[in-house]
């Protein structure tokens, strides 16, 4: 499909303001052809007002037909064929083997949202029957309104426009307002147009979706500001979360903010580990930093270990093995000037050893940065959390602790994360229990004997957790369960039947699972 540069508001393309920007290709740091229009703010407001119609159509919409429109959604992004893959490859340099694999996790996430609307349950029906001097309750989730949607980075496909909280606000019956990441204008308004496709083609009011571009920070702040808009989805670093949290809670009427920002994910490996498998640790480590050139939120940033003489032939093996590793491709100049200062800032800090890497590449034709290995102590890190900062890109961070009691008060020390992981054996079963649930109050996710890197689009996922790893630890933004943060629970008290939604009405007509004066059943009262 031919790309305009413009915005796109309930199905029309838009370019009111002057003000343009310009794709980079990470790989050779040159200009693409075409001006990206940012977005004026009386676009802004013509894409809420148009998302807030929408929402009066689709909040009386049954499951059955979002969910097709969903399954249209995942077909018309994967008519973009190659056309798609090429121009996020030229906006990101994340590859086409990538790129390849995300759009297949796009296109599944989504579809997999629209079975779990065919199945039904995830309405959550609670029904309580009359009882002497108890009223019958009925509760059921409800989609809250128009959704404001940040895209990633480091997840042109699967945490951008289409990616999982699109999908999971328009499977809640949700209209999205997305504000396109800058680095990749073009692959966005690819995806924009596959959208507009499935709005049509399965009659859905134009309000459904609309797209902002944008390369500074007002279209965001106008858009988290508009009173229209119920909730807001953000993939991205802690100072961007942190802002559009702040602004939300700045409203008149404070809004939910679900922003996944920050996390350095917590490794601990034990002696018993090390002894047994050192080099096969090592070689998974390298891996998971180095992943994506290490630009992924789950990257394992922080790996605590007790000093000892094993522990220190480690990680000079973990030095040697980063230092020879390719240098990998960073996103843009953002984030290439922002690990930079990162890394600088933490290299220069009286107690830190660097080890490996820790300077940008003079000249390079492309950005990047080397990989890189530092080295701490546990009391270095419990003294300063300027230590705990992530550091986004192929960079890891030892803190070495005297012994076990050392590495626990660390582990207390810790802010949120987004993942934890423990390396060690099975004869260590009965004593490393409490450290492995010690880490569990510290991140959302915790890991056995692997890495972090990975995250699996299923049910049981859980990608959140305690700030500053996001703003809603209750939550997961991969998932199934990711669509309840777009929708919120109704009861109805002694309301009569016909006056109910389907899924509470006593014949329960959906033939949906329902939990019934305590017992789930998918039967009629």
């Amino acid at each position: 499909m031919p790309l305009t540069g413009k915005n796109t508001i309930a199905s029309e393309v838009s370019a009111e303001g002057a003000e343009v920007f310009y794709s980079i290709d990470p790989r050779s740091k040159t200009t693409g052809d075409l001006p990206f229009h940012n977005a004026t703010r009386n676009e802004v407001d013509r894409a809420v007002v148009a998302a807030v119609a929408a929402f009066q159509e689709i909040r009386g919409y049954p499951s059955s037909k979002i969910a097709d429109f969903l399954t249209e959604v995942a077909a018309q992004i994967e008519t973009l064929g190659d056309d798609l893959l090429h121009t996020a490859d030229r906006e990101t340099g994340l590859g086409l083997p990538r790129l390849t694999g995300e759009r297949a996790r796009t296109t599944g996430q989504i579809r997999a949202f629209a079975n779990l609307l065919r199945e039904g349950a995830y309405l959550r029906a609670i029904i309580n029957t009359e009882q002497p001097g108890q009223p019958a309750i009925k509760q059921m989730q409800f989609p809250v309104g128009p959704v404001a949607v940040f895209a990633a980075s480091n997840f042109p496909f699967a945490f951008a426009v289409a990616g999982g909280d699109s999908a999971s606000a328009l499977a809640a019956g949700c209209p999205i307002v997305v504000k396109a990441h800058p680095g990749h204008p073009a692959t966005s308004e690819l995806f924009a147009g596959a959208i507009n496709a499935a709005v049509a083609a399965k009659g859905f009011p134009a309000g459904t979706f609309s797209l902002l571009q944008g390369n500074g920070i007002d279209v965001g702040q106008w858009l988290v500001a508009h009173d229209g808009i119920e909730a807001v989805g953000f993939t991205g670093s802690l100072r961007g979360g942190r802002a559009i949290y702040d602004a939300a809670s700045r409203r008149p009427r404070p809004i939910p903010v679900y922003a996944e920002m920050g996390s350095v994910n917590p490794v601990v490996i034990t002696q018993a580990a090390l002894a047994k498998r050192s080099e096969e640790i090592a070689d998974g480590l390298v891996a998971s930093v180095t992943m994506g050139t290490g630009q992924f939120c789950t990257n394992p940033g922080l790996i605590l270990l007790e000093d000892s003489e094993a522990t220190r032939d480690f990680i000079a093996s973990v030095s040697e093995k980063m230092d020879a590793a390719p240098t990998g491709i960073l996103l843009n100049e953002a984030i290439a000037a922002g690990l930079q200062s990162a890394v600088s800032e933490t290299a220069a800090h009286a107690q830190i050893e660097v080890l490996a890497g820790a300077e940008a590449i003079a000249d390079s034709d492309f950005f990047c940065y080397r990989n890189t290995v530092m080295q701490t102590t546990a009391a270095a890190i419990r003294a300063d959390d300027r230590l705990q900062v992530e550091h986004f890109g192929p960079v890891t961070l030892f803190a070495l602790c005297a012994d076990i009691n050392d590495l626990r008060a660390t582990i207390d020390a810790l802010e949120g994360n987004l993942t934890s992981t423990v390396h060690a054996e099975e004869a260590e079963l009965e004593s490393i229990g409490d450290l492995l649930h010690q880490l569990r109050e510290k991140a959302g996710r915790v890991i056995w004997n692997g890495f972090p890197t990975g995250v699996a689009v299923v049910h049981a996922m859980q990608h959140g957790g305690p700030y500053p790893a996001t703003t809603a630890p209750g939550t997961t933004s991969v998932g199934m369960n990711a669509i309840y943060r777009f929708m919120r629970p109704i009861a109805f008290q002694n309301v009569p039947d016909a006056l109910l939604p389907r899924a509470l009405q006593d014949a329960n007509p959906l033939g949906i699972l329902r939990l019934v004066d305590d017992v789930y059943t998918d039967g009629a009262i």
